[in-house]
């Protein structure tokens, strides 16, 4: 993660409200997920234009043609209480993945475990014994799941207040999250789509697969100057009998992070900040809060280039 998508150096989602803050893009979903629900609330839920051509089935997704199923019906739900929940769980988590990744990787992290959880769930049904005619597949749990198991593989002890009463790991949460449905009579709820949405979070995490990574920065990452290092002067050899004034000499050495790349910076960055993760601020030697400080000082000397 580069450091122009740290929360300390991003310029983005700048300003207060709704929209503003460290997570415009979590708040945005939100509001779209519940225009949707009214809209169609209004429409008919079940009227013909939503069945048909927006909520998700595997005959109109690879039969035919309808690619978009896979991300309409991700703004799609069935009643009140499907909705609240997603976005309770969404709003929880998904603002701090927003602060830590980014707004545009997060937007694209959602987007992305939307598109494959959907089209997990219908590949599945479209091999499996009704040849892909099942009831259409609506709902954001597939997305919201992936959201809330990113958030889990960083913080796996973070605790959790589950129903608002029982505290525990977040670990735990998810486990219950992911496992117990499956234990539940009906058959309602897409458990598949679950289960590829935080099987595509895990490998978003282990391969690194954001997009700021993928498309190598160019569409949004400024250019640096590329700064040569001054050359120190050796000192002059002096006479004999002739001494050194008090404090001649004792310059203090430049830290080693005002000197790296760019690119080793970035790196030295990720490890410190998981280091933090793990142990907490108190845990860093002298050497990585200097990286620490390096990164700020460059952040706030780019954000200054830019005024």
């Amino acid at each position: 993660m580069g450091i122009y998508d740290r929360e300390y150096y991003r310029g983005e989602g700048g300003g207060s409200g709704w929209f503003g803050g460290v997570s415009p893009w979590c708040n945005t979903l939100i509001v779209i997920n519940c225009a949707v629900f009214l809209l169609t609330q209004s429409l008919n839920q079940e009227s013909d234009f939503v069945r048909h051509w927006l909520m998700a089935t595997p005959e109109g997704i690879f039969h035919q043609g309808k690619v978009w199923e896979l991300w309409t019906a991700t703004f799609l739900h069935g009643n009140i209480w499907h909705l609240v929940f997603n976005m309770l769980f969404l709003w929880f988590v998904g603002r701090e993945m927003e602060s830590l990744l980014g707004g545009r990787d997060f937007l694209a992290f959602y987007l992305a475990s939307a598109g494959v959880s959907t089209l997990a769930w219908a590949a599945i049904h479209e091999l499996g014994p009704l040849g892909g005619r099942s009831v259409p597949m609506l709902g954001a749990s597939g997305a919201v799941t992936a959201v809330v198991t990113l958030f889990t593989l960083y913080y796996p002890r973070r605790e959790i207040l589950l129903f608002f009463i029982l505290p525990m790991p977040m670990w735990v949460a998810l486990a219950i999250y992911l496992f117990f449905p499956l234990f539940q009579p009906s058959r309602d709820v897409a458990y598949e789509s679950h289960l590829a949405g935080a099987a595509f979070a895990f490998a978003f995490k282990q391969f690194d697969l954001r997009w700021s990574r993928l498309v190598g920065g160019r569409f949004r990452r400024p250019r640096l100057r590329i700064v040569k290092p001054v050359p120190v002067e050796q000192p002059r050899s002096r006479p004999s009998g002739v001494t050194r004034s008090s404090g001649e000499g004792h310059m203090p050495r430049p830290s080693s992070a005002a000197v790296i790349t760019e690119e080793q910076l970035d790196a030295r960055l990720d490890e410190v900040l998981a280091k933090i993760a793990r142990e907490g601020r108190s845990g860093l030697t002298e050497e990585e809060n200097r990286i620490l400080q390096e990164a700020s000082r460059r952040a706030r000397s780019k954000r200054s280039d830019r005024l």
